[in-house]
């Protein structure tokens, strides 16, 4: 596990003893938005796009960072039937996941596990790449770089995460900004030309969707 990925396990571990299954227990703030984020994330499934290249059979998700499962959770009560898979490095989280959502499967490694080569139809990060604590932010962008080829390795058909936008009047130092307009240059440049960003919702990050 590198430097950065067990900071985050330590930080994430911290806040879910404190606030246990909950919005602050994965340092998201309000329930509210929360479930927009997940809303966002699922949105990969919804695209036209995406769809073309899907399954006839239920589709596969690997939820990245799932935490407590509350974006499976929150996916069930929408009615989509998925074969999904979280996986996160936080062995409280997933304890927690595998007793309160039976009916998912929920595996505690590291994405960058070079041993997991199984593949999905979609591939979810939801928050991971909007943390960046005490990393320098050239280390971050590096992370994140190898985070978002590590994610798209993994789909069959599709990808969604999300970062903090560097267009805000204000910063906070333990989160990662990131320009838009670099990471779809990135992204472009080096994973797919199927891109599409959303960055039109109330909250102080932006999805990105890569498709293959």
């Amino acid at each position: 596990m590198d430097s950065i990925t067990a900071a985050l396990k330590n930080h994430y571990s911290e806040t879910f003893a404190e606030h246990g299954a909950t919005a602050r227990g994965v340092d998201w703030g309000e329930d509210a938005d929360v479930v927009l984020r997940y809303d966002k994330m699922l949105a990969v499934l919804d695209s036209r796009e995406a769809l073309k290249g899907g399954s006839d059979s239920t589709l596969s998700v690997l939820d990245v960072g799932c935490g407590y499962g509350g974006l499976y959770q929150h996916a069930t009560s929408r009615g989509l039937q998925l074969d999904y898979t979280g996986i996160d490095v936080v062995p409280e989280m997933i304890a927690h996941a595998q007793v309160s959502l039976p009916q998912g499967r929920f595996v505690c490694r590291d994405v960058f596990d070079g041993e997991a080569n199984d593949r999905y139809d979609y591939v979810i990060c939801n928050g991971i790449l909007t943390q960046k604590l005490t990393t320098s932010i050239r280390e971050m962008d590096s992370y994140a770089q190898e985070m978002i080829r590590r994610l798209f390795q993994l789909c069959r058909c599709g990808v969604a995460f999300n970062l903090m936008t560097n267009k805000v009047n204000f910063t906070v130092d333990n989160l990662y900004y990131r320009s838009p307009v670099e990471i779809l240059a990135f992204c472009f440049a080096d994973i797919t030309d199927k891109v599409k960003l959303d960055h039109s919702y109330r909250l102080h990050d932006y999805t990105v969707y890569l498709y293959r």
